[in-house]
């Protein structure tokens, strides 16, 4: 009989070595013998009923049948079991003069190799079942089971039909089928029983239940039977002690005993014998069909076996039907947050598209609530935790190195968590560093939960003495699951990685505007200091003459003198006058308070009021101004004295910057429903970084200089500000300085396309030349670059493949190429010798990036011809002091 319950050591299961029991269960032989000269050294105890003298020492060989080919086969088996460390089958027949008389000459048996013997394993071969044999149930299963699987939609579904499958080949009284969560506990998925037998359907069982050492049996011998835990085993002979040899390791075998606490726990559950089977996919375990009989039942080697076939096609089918479930599930997914992502757009930021659809977005990941924190925003969706217990939660984390952190029983660890009725928070960073992160929340679920034990056994990870002792009956328990979130899973990570994407170019957006905020504030404030002292010496200068003229008309009486200095005093009142009105125009137009009177104009009229205007500045310094008018006139829709006031403060500016006896070009043309008109002088033209500035109120550039001759530096200020009242745009290009300037205003041609323009208040555009191209084997990498570099108002490309780049680099034609160091096929060394070759690469610049900053980086980028090196990854910081 088996070891009494009393005397086992249920505490220390997990260390019981059970895949050396030096013993196997009797229903079958088993015969060990040397690799060399096959001569067997190991025998189970039961042989001695079968053969009529001891096994040790003869030659394997001997013990079969003379009148067979089997040797020859036999000899090949032995060679393949030793290359691929497998168990195979195969059929012997023994000879009969060996054999006591009325025993079977024919089994059925496997050969594997055990370390240091070949081992053999024989069972009397048995008819099963003669209507359909496994082999024929088997292949109706593949014709005809196996193709309905696409048509199934769950994983409960497929698993019924594998476990019906099992039940119908070894009519065992119940099969269950259960899946292992990633611990290693379990719940009972599908179920095929007879009537009388209590369900384990959707049972769950700790992992406790399966030690490390019974799992990783498990991935090796993919089936086991017990067709009875009442069966006395079978030893090895000769002993380990009597023998001074090594323990026979029986990790392959199919008859190995099992553990006395494992028979112990199939006879708690009124049974006496079971079959398992492995499903293992990627070499880990996925689950187990367990077969569970009320009476001894033997299932015969060969249909073992082919229920093993069987496993390999249910594990892969489980797996598949899995991942086809999670793909739908994400396509579903991905469908809803690509609706999302495509509503995101500089007039349409994430933080507004997540709050305006906040259901869908929370949906996405089946969440409660969502916060995105960063220093200068805090986003906040649905039920959530305060924002001081999250960034608790961040630390704990983050000196923990565990990210993306997850926890379904957050109440365990923070306590306070459950006023809110949040128990499941995952949390992924954006900036480790600064504290920048992304948190999705779930609230509490009370799930019910039956478990195998007895009725007051409170836990799972209850001693296992307690849940193993012998008792009256194998009861079902049921338990409420408080205080715990659904878990995140992989699927969940992946979403959120990459809704985090956007976050992340969205939380370096919001810093460098920011920082540009900042870096705007301080250069207004310089510019205001500059303007006020401007204004100072603008308004002191006409007074000089004025006071004077006033003091001499006090002390003279002749007309002519008199009429001298009263001209002085006017044309002094008089500029003095215009610069006031310019500021009051300004002042008007920004509150709003500036009324238009709006008529369909020609754009040649208009001109022509402009050029009067400024006719005196342009003839001053001897300009050459040249007029391009259409064939035909086109008109234009606005307000006739401030349509002549935008162009004539272009001219005028046109006229002020632009040495004597210079060239001034006004061209016109139509762009569908909208006139443009472009100014171009050849003057001194402006420095690219000051492009932006041109339209700024407080800006003049070169305020000092020479040719500014005086003025406020407000005229192109009303330019802007007008234009924009008139539905259309203005922008300015020059290629630096001494190359000229041209100033492009784009005005609708009548008052329907004065409607159907927009009338949102934008920046001036501003057209620069400036392109970057970035070659980097990391596509997340080459798009947070190249989303950098447009923010930063330039053109830029990013190249996965080294191979393209020679390519892209010919059409492209940029002006800075950064290059990964370290990418497959052509590393970045070898390709910048490659651009540098190219006639295009004459003027660009070209930088190196890796994972490493260390000296050698350093020389053997300079070596290859690079301008400099950075370590990965480039910051905007370093991007933009490169463009700049």
């Amino acid at each position: 009989m088996s070891q009494p319950p009393q005397n086992i050591n249920f505490e220390r299961c997990e260390d019981e070595p059970i895949h050396i029991p030096e013993s196997i269960q009797s229903y079958g032989f088993l015969i060990a013998f040397n690799y060399k000269d096959l001569k067997i050294s190991i025998v189970s105890d039961n042989c001695e009923s079968v053969f009529t003298e001891p096994l040790i020492g003869k030659h394997f060989l001997e013990t079969l049948s003379s009148d067979t080919n089997e040797r020859a086969l036999l000899e090949e088996t032995f060679d393949r079991v030793t290359k691929t460390k497998i168990r195979l089958p195969i059929k012997l027949h023994l000879k009969a003069s060996m054999l006591e008389e009325g025993t079977a000459i024919d089994y059925l048996a496997v050969v594997y190799d055990s370390g240091q013997n070949y081992v053999v394993e024989l069972e009397p071969a048995t008819e099963f079942r003669d209507t359909y044999s496994a082999e024929q149930f088997i292949k109706l299963y593949a014709m005809s089971i196996a193709p309905r699987f696409k048509e199934m939609t769950s994983l409960r579904e497929m698993a019924q039909e594998m476990v019906s499958t099992i039940r119908y080949l070894t009519n065992m009284d119940r099969v269950v089928l259960y899946k292992f969560n990633d611990d290693y506990s379990g719940k009972v998925i599908a179920e095929a029983k007879a009537d009388d037998m209590d369900s384990y359907q959707d049972l769950y069982f700790p992992a406790s239940d399966i030690p490390a050492q019974a799992r990783a049996l498990y991935k090796t011998n993919w089936v086991r039977l017990t067709p009875d835990t009442e069966l006395l085993p079978a030893k090895l002979v000769p002993s380990t002690e009597a023998s001074g040899r090594e323990p026979l390791d029986l990790t392959r075998s199919l008859l190995r005993t099992f553990s006395p606490i494992h028979l112990q726990y199939i006879r708690n559950q009124g049974l006496r014998a079971s079959f398992s089977i492995s499903l293992v996919t990627d070499g880990e375990l996925y689950g187990l069909i367990s077969c569970h009989h009320r009476e001894a039942c033997y299932i015969p080697q060969d249909v073992r076996l082919q229920c093993e076939n069987l496993s390999q096609l249910f594990s892969w089918h489980l797996l598949a039907k899995e991942e086809e479930i999670a793909k739908r599930k994400k396509h579903v997914t991905d469908k809803a947050v690509d609706a999302m992502l495509d509503r995101i757009g500089p007039a349409n930021p994430i933080s507004r598209v997540v709050k305006s659809g906040e259901r869908a977005f929370l949906d996405a990941l089946n969440s409660s609530g969502f916060v995105y924190y960063s220093q200068y925003e805090t986003i906040t969706l649905g039920s959530t935790l305060p924002i001081e217990l999250i960034k608790e939660i961040f630390s704990k984390a983050s000196s923990q190195g565990g990210f993306p952190y997850t926890n379904d029983a957050l109440y365990d660890d923070y306590p306070e968590a459950r006023q809110y009725g949040i128990a499941g928070i995952m949390i992924i960073p954006l900036f480790e560093k600064k504290q920048y992160f992304t948190a999705w929340f779930r609230k509490e679920t009370h799930r019910v939960q039956k478990w195998i034990g007895a009725e007051d056994e409170k836990s799972e990870d209850a001693p296992k003495a307690q849940r193993l002792k012998p008792r009256a009956s194998f009861t079902i328990h049921t338990r409420t699951i408080k205080g715990r979130s659904t878990s995140f899973d992989r699927a969940d990570v992946d979403t959120a990685n990459r809704l985090n994407r956007m976050f992340l170019v969205y939380a370096l957006d919001v810093q460098e505007r920011m920082h540009i905020s900042i870096q705007e504030l301080e250069k207004q404030d310089n510019y205001r200091n500059e303007f006020l002292a401007t204004l100072a010496h603008e308004l002191r200068n006409p007074l000089g003459p004025i006071m004077s003229g006033a003091s001499i008309l006090e002390t003279v009486d002749d007309d002519k003198t008199r009429k001298r200095v009263t001209a002085i005093i006017n044309r002094q009142a008089e500029y003095m006058s215009k610069l006031i009105n310019d500021l009051m125009d300004v002042s008007r137009i920004t509150r709003g308070k500036v009324k238009l009177e709006f008529e369909k104009l020609s754009i040649q009229d208009v001109l022509s009021d402009s050029l009067e205007i400024v006719d005196q500045q342009v003839k001053a310094k001897k300009h050459n101004i040249t007029v391009n008018y259409l064939e035909k006139d086109v008109t234009v829709y606005g307000d006739k004295a401030r349509l002549s006031q935008i162009f004539s403060n272009i001219i005028h500016n046109a006229a002020k910057y632009t040495s004597d006896q210079g060239r001034i070009t006004v061209d016109i043309r139509e762009e569908g429903v909208m006139v443009v008109v472009a100014v171009k002088d050849n003057g001194m033209g402006i420095p690219e970084d000051r492009l932006k500035d041109v339209f700024n109120m407080f800006t003049q550039i070169e305020a000092h200089s020479t040719h500014t001759k005086g003025g406020l530096g407000i005229g192109l200020t009303l330019v802007s500000k007008l234009v924009m009242l008139h539905h259309g745009d203005v922008s300015v290009m020059s290629e630096g300085l001494g190359r000229g300037s041209t100033f492009e205003v784009r005005l609708p041609i009548s008052k329907l396309a004065y409607e159907q323009s927009d009338n949102q208040e934008a920046e001036p555009a501003i057209q620069s030349q400036t392109k970057v191209m970035f070659v980097d084997d990391n596509a997340d990498l080459i798009d947070a670059y190249c989303l950098l570099a447009e923010s930063m108002g330039v053109t830029a490309l990013g190249i996965t493949s080294p191979k393209e780049a020679v390519a892209e680099f010919k059409a492209f034609k940029p002006n800075f190429v950064f290059l990964d160091i370290g990418m497959p096929d052509i590393d970045g060394y070898e390709l910048v010798k490659m651009l540098k070759a190219l006639p295009e690469s004459e003027n660009v610049k070209f930088y190196s990036q890796s994972g490493w900053g260390s000296e050698k980086y350093v020389e053997d980028s300079q070596a290859a011809g690079f301008d400099q090196h950075f370590v990965k990854p480039l910051s905007k910081d370093t991007i933009q002091s490169v463009l700049s």
